[in-house]
């Protein structure tokens, strides 16, 4: 077994977050053990160090800040030794080798624990099966006193498992500060990540007081209630466009955002496709079958609230967009109700446009807060959730155009979800839009 002795500053900085000071009772005059922790791993590739994860840099990605194992294992641990004997009541994990996304991480694992590095007990309440998240905070039903802790990986998403924090905690409730981080969901239904959705991602550092806001990207069939409501609790979700017509749609890839839209526990701004999804899961759901316009019957619409703007031809086949009348680039944008989100904006302004489809009415509980300016042919631009910070929008603040207008609406979406406590099961109804 190969050891790699942390430095000793990596020991200040766990009993400043975790309470790695933490030490038991001990008869006057014992001496008491010096060092720091010590990191091993079962195997370790030339980029990276099984120190990494405990040198108090919980999101860096560069060699010597991350702990790999080498590709190929049947499966993989890393521990952690500590001087002496202490209570573990929590533990904060940051895997993956990506800053964006789950890339390399921990699939299915546990948290083991050992009083003398040989016989290993499971933690209960540890055990994941199928990891979706890139930040886990486990919490014990009670603390355990141990001088080892060893993360067993049974699989791993990618080539091998990566590990970039860990945290130890003696008190299972205790208060564990975290930045805040957005939820960013792919809706094209490509499960490669990082993705689209990504763009949200430097706009939203690029606000005042949010340059350290972390993000995990996710593919549609990922977000659900289960990967939000797990701790640390994300801020916000941003929804990407996608390409497909909706009749080309896998339904059931939207049946997490349709649990997560109805729950109302989660602040989201959706762009484009994702603000179409939305309307359709609010109106029709997943279960009903959906159409476009080319496939359309029009004495049985199945998804009327969806429509093109116009077309200069025959229709055609699903999927194609030759006779489609598009809107792209900046166009005007006109608030309709004074909603916070546009806060500081003129009543009239521009935002980046790149669609053909457009969503016909508000659903049910929603209300319209931004229609077509002058020159637009879109009559429906941004709806809203009555009492909740969940808006759709048909515009693009996450592309090029209109960087000040983007920065204004982003910034402003950040601050209502932060005031409202992001994922927040006892959220109370947010303040509804007035006139303007």
């Amino acid at each position: 077994m190969r050891r790699r002795h942390v430095w000793w500053a990596v020991t200040v900085f766990l009993a400043s977050v975790g309470g790695c000071s933490d030490k038991p009772a001990a008869p006057p005059g014992t001496p008491e053990p010096a060092g720091p922790p010590i990191a091993t791993a079962s195997t370790t590739v030339a980029d990276s160090a099984p120190g990494g994860p405990l040198d108090g840099d919980r999101f860096g990605v560069t060699p010597g800040t991350v702990w790999r194992g080498k590709p190929g294992e049947p499966s993989w641990w890393w521990q952690v030794e500590f001087p002496q004997p202490r209570d573990i009541g929590a533990i904060l994990q940051v895997h993956g080798d990506h800053p964006l996304a789950r890339r390399n991480a921990p699939k299915s694992y546990v948290w083991q624990a050992s009083t003398d590095g040989t016989d290993w007990h499971d933690l209960d309440g540890s055990a994941v099966t199928d990891e979706r998240r890139t930040f886990r905070l486990h919490r014990l039903a009670a603390p355990q006193r141990v001088r080892y802790l060893r993360l067993s990986v049974a699989s791993a998403d990618g080539d091998a498992p990566a590990l970039r924090g860990v945290e130890f905690f003696a008190d299972p409730k205790a208060d564990v500060p975290f930045p805040p981080w957005a939820v960013v969901v792919n809706t094209t239904g490509d499960r490669t990540v990082p993705g689209t959705g990504s763009e949200f991602v430097p706009l939203a550092r690029s606000c005042d007081g949010w340059d350290h806001l972390q993000a995990q990207n996710v593919w549609l069939g990922d977000f659900d209630e289960a990967l939000l409501a797990a701790e640390p609790r994300p801020l916000c979700a941003f929804l990407s466009g996608n390409f497909k017509d909706w009749c080309q749609q896998d339904r059931g890839h939207w049946r997490g955002v349709q649990e997560v839209l109805r729950a109302g526990r989660l602040p989201m701004w959706a762009a484009c496709g994702g603000a179409q999804g939305l309307a359709i899961l609010a109106e029709v759901g997943v279960d009903r079958p959906w159409d476009c316009p080319h496939c359309r019957d029009p004495k049985a619409p199945r998804l009327p609230i969806y429509t093109h703007i116009g077309h200069t031809g025959p229709a055609g086949k699903c999927g194609t967009y030759d006779a489609c009348v598009f809107e792209r680039g900046p166009h005007n944008i006109r608030q309709v109700l004074a909603d916070p989100v546009f806060a500081g904006l003129p009543r009239e302004f521009k935002a980046p446009e790149s669609h053909c489809g457009q969503i016909g009415w508000p659903p049910e509980g929603w209300v319209l807060v931004a229609a077509g300016g002058e020159g637009a042919r879109t009559k429906t631009q941004c709806l809203r959730v009555k009492d909740r910070y969940v808006y759709a929008a048909q515009f693009h603040i996450e592309m090029a155009g209109t960087p000040e207008v983007s920065r204004a609406i982003m910034g402003n979406f950040l601050g209502l979800a932060k005031g409202w406590g992001g994922y927040n099961p006892a959220g109370k109804p947010g303040d509804p839009p007035g006139r303007p």
